[in-house]
């Protein structure tokens, strides 16, 4: 009886299964198309669609992931596709998130590698790069917006906001020092906290 049971179920969360990996399929392949600017670009994108338009994560958790895949080695859009996708789907849902992703981008990437040096001179070519950063940059900076008011506002995270910042503004420690020093001293503060509690 149970055998039948658990076959009943599987059959039925197939279609869900199958209409997840192409909704994911779907959206990260817009995001891989559309995106400009590298993958912190994404990230506003990302904010809109999976949190604010499909409800799949919320603001905290899409956060959660975001900060796991810029800690974690590779580009930050791939890692946090492949946690994103596995969250939803699994295994498959990783890869059907990240050949998305990066399937458009590949493409197009060979389409302007093959025409790049014919028209990198072009005055017009260099307006529409120039206006495509600025896009860039506005995408980037509301995304952290968004973002920075789902934390919890403590005097203790806001120091931490302000050291990071200057010293990725004003110093030339690299970023992946400052992110494991953030790490480092979350696992040490907060997790005396929760063995106080």
């Amino acid at each position: 009886m149970e055998e039948g049971q658990s076959s009943i179920v599987s059959c039925a969360e197939k279609p869900k299964l199958l209409r997840t990996l192409f909704m994911l399929m779907v959206v990260f392949g817009k995001f891989g198309a559309l995106t400009f600017g590298g993958g912190y670009a994404i990230v506003a994108m990302m904010e809109e669609t999976i949190v604010r338009k499909y409800h799949w994560l919320t603001a905290e958790e899409l956060l959660d992931l975001i900060t796991i895949g810029e800690s974690t080695p590779g580009p930050i859009a791939v890692n946090t596709a492949t946690f994103i996708g596995y969250r939803l789907a699994g295994l498959p849902g990783s890869v059907v998130a990240v050949l998305s992703l990066v399937f458009p981008a590949w493409l197009i990437v060979v389409g302007i590698s093959t025409c790049y040096l014919t028209f990198r001179e072009n005055v017009w070519v260099a307006a529409v790069l120039n206006g495509i950063r600025l896009a860039a940059i506005v995408l980037i900076a509301r995304a952290c917006l968004n973002m920075g008011r789902k934390l919890e506002r403590t005097a203790l995270n806001a120091g931490l906001v302000c050291i990071a910042f200057a010293l990725s503004l004003m110093t030339s420690v690299s970023a992946l020092y400052i992110i494991s020093g953030a790490l480092l001293f979350g696992v040490l503060w907060f997790g005396c906290l929760i063995k106080r509690k």
